[in-house]
């Protein structure tokens, strides 16, 4: 039997990721980050253009003048916050403001210390810290906090001060998060010496009253697609996909104390698990993923960087033969992912696939001029281009082209 036909389960299992697009990664990711304790994101902020995790300073493919990654808001979800904020802070520290501003994620978290922020944009500390002040005294709770829990809890804290919740919701979230998202009622209800019931209750506030994000309105869309394509130094095109260290993710450490004790080892070891499927699994779909587009982008490199008269014939077969993969796996990697083309287009990863993309083109191109299949062919023989007239009219209705007599 074939290497690539064998069904492995574990093989399965890695792939599981595989057919979602990076927009359904990226949130996959978020919500581990926040339900997982053993998973942890590295230092560093991600890059506000296209997402990848830096470690400090601008990101190294977004730095340059080449074309954002993200569209632009209709509406900045920020600036009118910018406006509160800069009435609050420090006359002296205001620099420092569209700065931080500028590190916060969509969520409204600065996952960078303000140590990490001054140095990257030699600003002094104290400036950095002052804007996040007024940031969290001008915005909603849990602005410009480090994590979701922080978050959180933040927001929690808001609701008791406000009298819109019970005080103990306060140490339900900053000590037992934990616990609830492992179903676990009795140990929270136990050290915060509560019944069972009313722990029950104070759950309901979490999942209805809190949220994971700070809400400041309608955010812009993320338009970082699946596979990112640059222009390498030496005229060639290199080929990149979001991987776990993209994301920044990693296993966090666990004191020795805590796998001492058989139960609590026994807790972490479930965590510690899912933190490795999760990052396997989002490696083994940029690994899957970036195999099959680099074949297809090496095989048309004429038409990213010269439009459709550049197109090569192409089908999946192809790519699978190529990279040793069954057809149905280079299919669900190909199957509603996107592409950026070195000039920044946005396309289908579908687009590099194909037979008579150049023909389909011109046939498109020749149709406002009302010509009959036969008129088709002619003009297209002319070009070069030879084919039967039932292929043309073919091609035409695919493209849902009318007949000549039916267009107007």
């Amino acid at each position: 039997m074939a290497p690539q036909l064998r069904a492995l389960p574990g093989l399965l299992q890695a792939l599981a990721l595989l057919p979602l697009h990076h927009a359904a990664i990226s949130a996959r990711v978020d919500r581990a980050l926040a339900e997982n304790p053993a998973l942890r994101r590295k230092a560093g902020t991600p890059c506000p253009g296209c997402g990848r995790h830096r470690r400090a300073g601008p990101c190294p493919q977004c730095s340059g003048t080449g074309p954002r990654l993200t569209a632009e808001p209709a509406v900045d979800p920020f600036a009118e916050l910018e406006v509160l904020a800069g009435c609050e802070i420090r006359t002296d520290c205001r620099p420092a403001l569209p700065v931080v501003i500028g590190h916060l994620t969509e969520r409204g978290l600065l996952p960078a210390p303000a140590e990490e922020i001054a140095a990257a944009h030699g600003l002094a500390p104290a400036a950095v810290a002052e804007a996040i002040r007024a940031l969290r005294a001008a915005g909603p709770p849990g602005i410009a906090e480090r994590s979701v829990p922080d978050l959180l809890l933040a927001q929690a804290r808001a609701l008791v001060a406000a009298k819109r919740a019970p005080a103990p919701l306060v140490d339900l979230v900053r000590d037992h998060l934990a616990a609830l998202a492992d179903g676990d009622l009795d140990g929270p209800a136990a050290a915060l010496g509560l019944p069972v019931a009313a722990v029950a209750e104070l759950l309901v506030l979490v999942r209805t009253r809190l949220r994971p994000g700070v809400g400041l309105g309608p955010a812009a869309p993320r338009t970082v697609p699946d596979v990112l394509i640059y222009r390498a130094a030496d005229g060639g095109l290199s080929v990149e996909v979001a991987d776990s260290r993209w994301y920044g993710l990693a296993v966090a450490a666990a004191p020795r104390r805590l796998r001492a004790d058989p139960e609590a080892a026994a807790w972490l070891g479930r965590h510690e698990r899912a933190a490795r499927d999760l990052i396997r699994q989002v490696d083994s779909r940029a690994t899957v993923l970036r195999r099959v587009a680099t074949v297809a982008v090496a095989h048309q490199a004429e038409f990213l960087q010269g439009g459709a008269a550049g197109h090569r014939d192409l089908t999946r077969t192809d790519v699978a033969a190529a990279v040793a993969l069954h057809p149905s796996t280079v299919s669900r990697a190909v199957a509603g992912k996107a592409l950026r083309a070195p000039d920044g287009r946005i396309l289908e990863l579908a687009a590099l696939f194909g037979r008579a993309v150049p023909v389909k083109s011109r046939i498109a191109e020749l149709a406002p001029r009302r010509l009959s299949d036969e008129g088709l062919r002619a003009a297209l023989a002319a070009e070069g281009h030879v084919l039967a007239r039932r292929t043309v009219a073919k091609y035409r209705a695919e493209q849902g082209i009318a007949a000549a007599r039916r267009r107007s």
